[in-house]
């Protein structure tokens, strides 16, 4: 379980939320949405620890989460980032290419190694679902799945998929934090947290 309470959450003297306040449930399906540069990308990463919040406070399972303690805490979630492709190796073990990680680090079950000289081709949607479907498998032991807009670049099928892998998630009584703007993934969500610039 994740709860917020009475966060303020800022950027370089941006301040995106105001007296945030919510708990992300066991066994429920969180979604954060709002429009594009809301924030949305931002609380994940707070929820995550790689942020600090300016005031308020962030807990799992109650006990506070810092930018000092978060390490520990990551340790049990698992993450979907919206640039999934820095993950890609886990499709190609054997050719592990990989992205140098990014300030707030990529710590899904094979982490980055090395830098990749060249760009690889594109992900296929298909090739993102299977990419999520695994990564998700292999975190099995995580209590938190957290998941940066998970149905972007995937087909309306995909998309239906997508959602049910991540309810199927929740069913099995885990916290499940999404960001997302996709009506499919917003409608079904047991909460929804709006960011924008008034929040």
């Amino acid at each position: 379980m994740l709860e917020v309470k009475d966060a303020t959450i800022a950027v370089g003297g941006q301040i995106l939320a105001t007296g945030l306040s919510f708990m992300a449930r066991d066994g429920q399906l969180t979604c954060i949405t709002g429009p594009e540069g809301s924030g949305k990308t931002t609380l994940l990463r707070t929820l995550m620890g790689f942020l600090p919040v300016s005031s308020g406070y962030v807990s799992v399972d109650g006990e506070l989460l810092t930018v000092k303690s978060s390490q520990a805490f990551r340790r049990m979630m698992a993450y979907l980032p919206q640039q999934i492709q820095m993950l890609r190796h886990q499709l190609e073990p054997t050719q592990a290419p990989v992205y140098e990680p990014d300030n707030f680090g990529i710590w899904n079950p094979l982490p980055p190694k090395v830098v990749v000289s060249r760009q690889p081709a594109p992900l296929s949607p298909d090739d993102i679902y299977r990419l999520a479907e695994q990564t998700l498998q292999e975190a099995s032991n995580k209590q938190i799945i957290i998941a940066d807009e998970p149905a972007a670049n995937l087909t309306p099928e995909l998309s239906e998929r997508m959602l049910q892998l991540l309810s199927s998630q929740a069913d099995a009584g885990k916290t499940v934090l999404i960001a997302s703007r996709r009506p499919l993934l917003v409608d079904h969500a047991d909460l929804v947290i709006e960011m924008n610039q008034n929040t």
